[in-house]
This record gives C-alpha cells, structure tokens and sequence, in this order.
C-alpha cells in the first residue's frame, strides 16, 4: 500500500508526574507532514500556551514549505501549559515524547530508519529545543527562535552547553518580551556546538516578528538555518504568512 504524504492529526501519550505526586498520562497533539524523499524530520514547537498551527496557521505554511522544498519531513507539536504540572519539566518532557516518537516511527515519515533530526522552537519552544538537544545523537541542528528560560535556566545551559551540533539564534532587535540579551547568551552557552553557531538580530522586529516583512523573514528562518540560505534576512521572496 502506497505511503499518505498528507499530513495527519494524531496524539501521542507519555506518563506524566503531576505535582500532586500522581503518575498520570498525558497526550500531546501534533500535525505530521511526511515526506519520503527525504533523509530529515523538522520537529517544531511553538511558544507557551501557541497554538499548534501558530496565528494565521504560521506553523502549518511554514511545515508545508519545508515539505514542499523537500527539506524534510516536519511534525508541528503542541505547547500545553497543563494545570497541575510544572511548566518548566512538562514543556521538555513532551519534546523528549514526541523525539522518541518520530524516531521510532521514522519510516512512516520519511525515506530512513535512522533520520538525521531538525529542531526548532519558539520562545519556551525553544528552551525546550535548547535543553534536549545534545540528549539525542540524531539532533544536528537547532534552530532557536527569540528563545526564553522557560525550560529553567539551570537546564538549558546543561542541555545547551553539551551540543556540539550547528545552532542558529534568530530575534528581533526590539524584543520585548524575552529581551535581546538572551540571545546572546544562548549564543554563548552554546560553547561545544560546531562551527556553525550564529546569530541574526533583525531590525525593527518585536517578541511576535509581527508585520508582513518580519513573517516573511520568520518564514525565511528554517531555510537560513536548514539549507544555508544566504539570501536570510531579506525578506525578498519569503512567504507571506499574515499582513
């Protein structure tokens, strides 16, 4: 039977422990998009309380972009703030469930059973991508976009300082929300990462990449940080994800 390369909706259940003490099991959601011409799953997760396809469905063009381009294969996840449990081990152990999942199940996505694994994240997205990045073998990029300390401090350098993977840091220079020093200091954490560890500040861009120019730079940061596109940041022939 021929393979779907239409993406799918589905949940995926780990065991959580919720502050009460409890073991319970949560599900996490999340958009697949397979693509079987290529050796690489982009996982993306998005900012606090996002939505999985992000605002004016960001996320979901962007996935079928990637596809599209023949990038890799992609799975949008969620970002559940789930009352009753700590933010700051719920956010990576939901990117630790979903990993283990597209690994395991890489052959239903993509043309191999051993994928090479993109990540990108969002603010808290990417703490959580900041985190468990060097916990994989698989992970050799990262793509952190206006990323936060969500995750805990303690934690992302951890997690951050081990990879030795190519790390690229995109925000805007007017961020208000997380500041523009956090990105340099994940720049700076990130101490072990290959030659390519890089930072883009763009101009006249806030927490969101609000506005028609910085959505199409936002659209343009996985082909900067994926392919190497050297036309990033212009956002010259970007998408237009929203006006």
């Amino acid at each position: 039977m021929a393979k779907s390369l239409e993406p799918y909706s589905t949940d995926i259940t780990r065991l959580g422990v919720a502050d009460s003490g409890e073991e319970v099991a949560v599900s996490i959601s999340i958009i697949a998009h397979p693509n079987f011409q290529s050796n690489t799953i982009i996982i993306n997760y998005p900012g606090r309380g996002g939505e999985i396809n992000g605002y004016n469905n960001k996320y979901f063009k962007i996935a079928k972009m990637l596809v599209r381009r023949n990038i890799g294969a992609v799975i949008q996840m969620s970002n559940a703030d789930r009352f009753g449990f700590g933010y700051e081990q719920n956010i990576v152990d939901d990117l630790r469930a979903v990993l283990d999942n597209a690994i395991c199940n890489s052959p239903k996505l993509c043309k191999s059973a051993t994928p090479n694994i993109y990540l990108m994240g969002f603010s808290a997205g990417g703490s959580a991508v900041a985190t468990v990045c060097s916990e994989y073998t698989a992970v050799k990029k990262i793509l952190l976009i206006a990323p936060s300390w969500n995750a805990g401090e303690a934690a992302v350098k951890e997690g951050l300082g081990k990879f030795e993977g190519e790390v690229y840091i995109v925000i805007g220079q007017d961020d208000e929300v997380v500041g523009l020093e956090a990105a340099y200091d994940f720049q700076t954490i990130a101490k072990n990462a290959s030659n390519f560890r890089k930072l883009m500040i763009i101009a006249q861009c806030g927490h969101q990449f609000n506005g028609r120019e910085n959505g199409q730079i936002l659209g343009k940061a996985p082909l900067w940080a994926f392919t190497g596109d050297p036309s990033f940041p212009n956002p010259k022939g970007g998408m237009v994800l929203y006006d």
